[in-house]
């Protein structure tokens, strides 16, 4: 508890926060997201100010499903305390798995440590991806629960896997549930062939495991109905699972495809970082100099490390050289293994291919390289074995030539490195021709300090193990004193590493990122609907700060039928982006067009003259029957959306050619826009808000009405002539339904777990 407390001391006492991009980029969300809480009694269900518009809840903007959520703000009430919790919480989990598992004290408290201090969570607290940490946290806990259940199938143990399921689903991090569940699935398919092939195989026994299993995954996922089904209603029309378009080899049609999956494959060669964390450089200086080309591997860059510290390696090897692997020990080199293996992705794609061809829901994920979230517990496992199978066999004959062997290699070669690894490796990436020539052979002593930073670390605690295992072998050493100085090692191995990556500063500095400028100033004065197109930074949060709509951002998922319409350049053609009501261009750059006036007293800004209203009525109306069609006919440069209307298979009553009426916006929030439409004729009302056929529901006059997909990501209807009261209302009925039955569920197994607890305990005390 003590070393992760003072290594986030500055988080933890100061309120010191990182600001790197995502930390940024969340920031406006979180300043929306309180201001809109404080005022408004419901639940927003829909976020204006990014993408034109897109699903909060169901898009992992704002998904405030977890139950304990009221408690955790509470008590863990600021970002240091919460992730100081979460790392004591996997490492307890660990120390309870590994006790489990027959595991010595000491042993057991080396595997604890090793998870909760591992860089990568370090590496994570740098990137800013926070709900990583906390699904990881849960991992030795499911695997806790996992044993427990197939060597005890009750009731007790149904409840404690699935309350550690919801838990984890909690976190907010699909990825690494599934990635948790994998394991989870090849351990019962590895019990059950194990069985089979010592013919102790039972039906009924194994029908129980199973059965439970099922029955813990079913509870879990009722008590987190809130918020996956409305994340899985949003998921089949995002761009993780809906079907692009632009996509001619088809592997859009269930996830994302090959290229963009495949994302941050990890190298075979960058697993010697797994020995010398600074082979490859790091990429998170917070300066903009020759520092921050320091990283030169595989992947587009890296603000973390999968480094799980050299004494982890050193006795999960060791201990697979003096004992005999158990099965319970061949199960997680396998996994280990298999893990690897797959985080490798394009770049040997052996499994990561068949896993994305043939696995349900595996494709819709990118970064292979995050599944080295399992190598956080699998390889302390190991190096607990190893280090109890060393305690227990340390007096037998030859064991330090074994231990001289391996730790002394290593020893060795990081020597050797010293000497000649300045020429044996070239130290330059293929992208580093987009730096400037006279500054590449800077960049290059660079990477040289690290890669030899990292050799003078290995070198540092393979000679301390070296003489603690030596001390400890010839009886120098007791095992209490061993314990501490081992302990003391590993401290000071992933202090030097984790600290790499804790670049801190003041929380005020985040508030400092937020300061008005002029163009916000003017911006703000501008109280008409009205959306923006940063086009020098499009992939930017920031103005959502001030709740100025933007037709960009910064998000990894999105609503696919925007992703295609970005993909294809939309935002390149004015038609598309006066449709998107943008009334303002931000970019350094000179726009010849005469639609775009350049705003006197903003330099930096132009004005769309021809920026379409929030809502207006057209007569000619397009009917298309895909979405291809869709798309293409929209981008046609021909197309006048102020005129006309492409709309995916329109069935509604036939509109006049020549229309006329106005739209007037009556109130306009995040779940519910009310409109004034006045028409001699009638005609389809065509509304500046993101088609989302789930979420949006329109009623014109109190009546029901169809919505239409139209100029592919636009909604309109039909509305009739004379004067309408429309009401687009977003229909939250089925995330009011989810809720209940979250929270009661959530209830009865709380209430469950505590019943049987308590009869336990009386059952225990009746017998004394």
């Amino acid at each position: 508890m003590i070393v992760p407390l003072v290594m986030l001391y500055r988080m933890i006492f100061f309120g010191e926060i990182v600001g790197e991009n995502d930390q940024l980029q969340r920031y406006p969300i979180n300043e929306w997201r309180d201001n809109y809480t404080t005022v408004n009694e419901d639940m927003p269900q829909w976020y204006p100010n990014l993408f034109s518009g897109m699903p909060s809840y169901g898009g992992y903007i704002f998904t405030p499903g977890d139950p304990t959520k009221p408690i955790q703000d509470l008590v863990l009430f600021n970002k240091g305390i919460k992730i100081w919790f979460y790392l004591i919480l996997g490492s307890l989990g660990m120390f309870i798995l590994l006790r489990r598992m027959g595991i010595r004290t000491l042993a057991s408290i080396l595997g604890g440590l090793l998870t909760g201090l591992t860089p990568y969570s370090f590496g994570l607290i740098n990137a800013g991806h926070l709900n990583k940490i906390f699904a990881m946290a849960f991992i030795p806990w499911l695997l806790v629960a996992v044993f427990y259940l197939i060597n005890k199938p009750t009731l007790k143990s149904i409840l404690f896997l699935a309350i550690a399921t919801a838990l984890q689903l909690w976190a907010n991090h699909p990825q690494i549930v599934y990635y948790t569940w994998m394991v989870i699935g090849f351990y019962l398919v590895w019990t059950l062939g194990i069985s089979i092939q010592e013919k102790s195989f039972s039906s009924k026994e194994s029908g129980k495991q199973i059965g439970g299993i099922l029955i813990s995954l079913i509870i879990a996922l009722l008590m987190v109905s809130d918020p996956y089904v409305d994340i899985f209603k949003f998921q089949k029309h995002s761009n993780r699972g809906a079907k692009s378009v632009l996509d001619k080899s088809g592997q859009t049609e269930s996830g994302t495809d090959w290229n963009y999956a495949t994302q941050w494959s990890f190298h075979p060669k960058e697993t010697i970082s797994f020995l010398y964390p600074y082979h490859y450089g790091l990429q998170n200086f917070t300066t903009r100099d020759v520092k921050s080309a320091a990283y030169w591997g595989f992947m587009p860059f890296t603000q973390s490390t999968h480094y799980l510290g050299l004494i982890a390696l050193i006795f999960a090897i060791l201990g697979a050289l003096i004992r005999k692997p158990d099965k319970l020990e061949w199960f997680f080199w396998t996994t280990t293994l298999i893990a690897l293996i797959t985080g490798f992705g394009s770049f040997f794609p052996v499994l990561y291919k068949p896993f994305y061809s043939l696995f349900p829901f595996f494709s819709k994920f990118r970064i292979p390289s995050m599944i080295y979230v399992l190598l956080a517990v699998t390889i302390p496992v190991l190096a607990a074995k190893g280090l109890d199978a060393f305690i227990e066999k340390s007096d037998e004959k030859g064991i330090f030539k074994k231990v001289l062997y391996l730790v002394g290699g290593i020893a060795g070669l990081s020597i050797l490195l010293l000497m000649i690894g300045e020429s044996f490796f070239d130290f330059t990436a293929i992208n580093d021709g987009r730096y400037n020539p006279t500054i590449i052979s800077q960049i290059r002593l660079v990477r040289i300090e690290l890669f030899q930073k990292g050799l003078l670390l290995a070198l540092a605690v393979s000679l301390g193990t070296l003489g603690l295992l030596w001390g400890f072998i010839n009886k120098k050493l007791n095992v209490n004193l061993f314990g501490i100085l081992l302990i003391g090692i590993v401290i000071f191995d992933l202090w030097i590493v984790n600290m790499e990556f804790l670049n801190l500063k003041p929380s005020k500095n985040m508030e400092l990122m937020f300061q008005e400028s002029p163009t916000i100033k003017m911006l703000k004065q501008d109280k008409e609907h009205f959306r923006i197109f940063p086009a020098d930074e499009l992939g930017s949060n920031k103005y959502s700060y001030w709740n100025i709509e933007s037709i960009g951002g910064y998000r990894p998922i999105k609503l696919r039928n925007y992703q295609d319409l970005m993909d294809a350049n939309g935002f390149s053609r004015p038609h598309i982006l006066n449709m998107l009501n943008v009334k303002y261009v931000l970019t350094r750059k000179n726009i010849n067009n005469p639609d775009f006036l350049q705003m006197k007293n903003a330099p930096g800004v132009y004005q769309n003259k021809k920026a379409l209203p929030k809502a207006w009525i057209v007569g000619n109306v397009s009917s298309v029957e895909t979405q291809k069609e869709s798309l293409m006919n929209t981008l046609l440069t021909g197309f006048n959306p102020s005129k006309s209307a492409i709309v995916v298979q329109y069935k509604g009553e036939p509109i006049p050619g020549n229309v006329t009426g106005t739209v007037n916006v009556k109130s306009r929030a995040e779940n519910k826009i009310e409109l004034i439409s006045i028409s001699d004729t009638g005609g389809l009302l065509v509304l500046s808000e993101i088609y989302y056929k789930p979420g949006w529901k329109a009623y014109i006059n109190g009546e029901e009405t169809n919505i239409y997909q139209t100029n592919h990501i636009l909604r309109s209807i039909n509305v009739p002539r004379g004067e309408n009261k429309i009401l687009f209302q977003y229909d939250d009925s089925l995330w009011k339904k989810t809720r209940i039955l979250s929270r009661v569920s959530f209830l009865i197994v709380i209430m469950g777990l505590g019943f049987i607890f308590w009869r336990e305990k009386e059952t225990k005390q009746s017998t004394i």
